[in-house]
């Protein structure tokens, strides 16, 4: 689990008060037509199903000082973070190769956020791992942390695969070899390679400025091992 606040805030730069987290994001448009993935590849056996019936099935975090909130409630796992911050949940299992399936749903009138999944996250919950976010405005991105430092591999982009506003998005990210793939809405959105993390686990996460408020929720977490072919 980490936090942090952030100072100012835009999908052009997102830069953390300390100056120890820093994002630079380009706007680039995607085209209007989906894509192809270049990597084929297939789901395996299913590793694990989340349907959040139990308060005790993922890891939970308060800090009321923060104003950041992460929890399983009525059935969903919920992230509420007050005048910015950035927080992440992990699972317990670790693995190598998966598919990672969820709903999502954006509840909050602030769209300038960010919000989605890790996949190869440190268990100590260092901040290592791959994030994959899309935000309430129909950006999303594909970003490696190293601790407390948080990278584009792929800049926030523009898709209009993307729901805005308050609304639902299934997300499915792939991560097999050095491939790393986002699906919104089951259709491909961009993929990128990257050969940092070989495994770990797969988190829920959420981002958003300093005077902005994200509240999303997640759900039907489906945990699938991956696959060549």
């Amino acid at each position: 689990m980490g936090i942090d606040l952030f100072d100012h805030c835009s999908k052009r730069a997102i830069i953390q008060r300390s100056g120890i987290f820093a994002w630079l994001a380009l706007i680039l448009l995607t085209a209007c037509s989906p894509r192809q993935p270049t990597q084929a590849f297939t789901a395996g056996a299913l590793l694990d199903e989340v349907r959040f019936d139990s308060t005790i099935e993922w890891e939970a975090y308060s800090d009321l000082t923060l104003g950041v909130v992460g929890a399983v409630a009525e059935g969903v796992y919920r992230i509420d973070i007050d005048d910015g911050g950035f927080m992440w949940a992990l699972h317990d299992q670790v693995e190598t190769d998966v598919i990672l399936e969820v709903e999502t749903a954006q509840l909050s009138d602030d769209m300038d956020n960010a919000y989605g999944v890790m996949c190869r996250a440190d268990p100590s919950a260092n901040g290592n791992g791959y994030y994959f976010f899309i935000s309430g405005d129909g950006y999303y991105t594909i970003r490696r942390g190293v601790g407390r430092e948080v990278h584009d591999l792929i800049p926030f982009t523009y898709s209009d695969f993307i729901r805005q506003g308050k609304d639902f998005n299934r997300l499915r990210v792939v991560c097999l070899g050095d491939y790393l793939a986002l699906f919104v809405n089951g259709v491909f959105i961009d993929e990128v390679r990257d050969d940092l993390y070989g495994a770990g686990t797969v988190g829920l996460t959420a981002a958003v400025p300093s005077g902005g408020d994200a509240r999303v929720t997640f759900d039907n977490v489906l945990i699938f091992r991956a696959q060549q072919g």
